[in-house]
């Protein structure tokens, strides 16, 4: 008769089917696709809390007074939604205003430790799909909860974060040019 070790497979379900070491390399390769093969990146413009100047009672700021931090570069996966049009005043011959779909996308969890930065609601984003026009995006969802089945490899551990993003108005638009001149 053998001396074998019973494994509780509740405790143990991961070691069969993933390990860390195998998840650290599914991390690697979906991290080199990105930067490499599917080159995607986002720039980030974070909130400056302590330097953005907020009303005493509602605890807002104007666009002119809101502080950034430095822009940060990450690399992601985007999904762009379709736009819409939209009419004022009259449905059939009132002005019409085109309104630019809303931004989706994934990040590596890993990305956002190595730049020592996370990603909250209000930040902006500057994506550039042309290479001509820089849009940028309001963060409206910044998935602060990514133990969902959905963002993890086998339902082992998260490794990604969806962030959705509105077109920014247009009045914070000049206050983040001068990061790029």
């Amino acid at each position: 008769m053998t001396n074998r070790k019973k494994i509780n497979l509740e405790d143990e379900r991961f070691g069969l089917f993933m390990t860390d070491k195998s998840f650290d390399l599914d991390i690697l390769y979906g991290r080199n696709f990105l930067q490499n093969d599917n080159v995607q990146w986002i720039v980030l413009h974070r909130i400056n809390l302590l330097e953005t100047k907020t009303h005493e009672l509602y605890g807002q700021a104007k666009p002119a007074d809101k502080s950034f931090m430095v822009p940060v570069k990450l690399s992601v996966m985007i999904t762009i939604d379709d736009g819409e049009q939209f009419y004022y005043g009259d449905t059939d011959g009132g002005i019409t205003r085109d309104h630019g779909g809303d931004l989706g996308f994934g990040v590596y969890l890993r990305e956002l430790e190595e730049n020592n930065v996370d990603i909250n609601r209000g930040d902006i984003i500057e994506y550039n799909m042309s290479g001509d026009n820089p849009r940028y995006y309001e963060v409206e969802s910044a998935n602060m909860v990514t133990d969902i089945t959905s963002q993890t490899i086998g339902g082992f551990k998260a490794y990604w974060k969806k962030i959705t993003a509105v077109p920014a108005k247009s009045d914070i638009i000049p206050f983040l040019k001068k990061y790029h001149d």
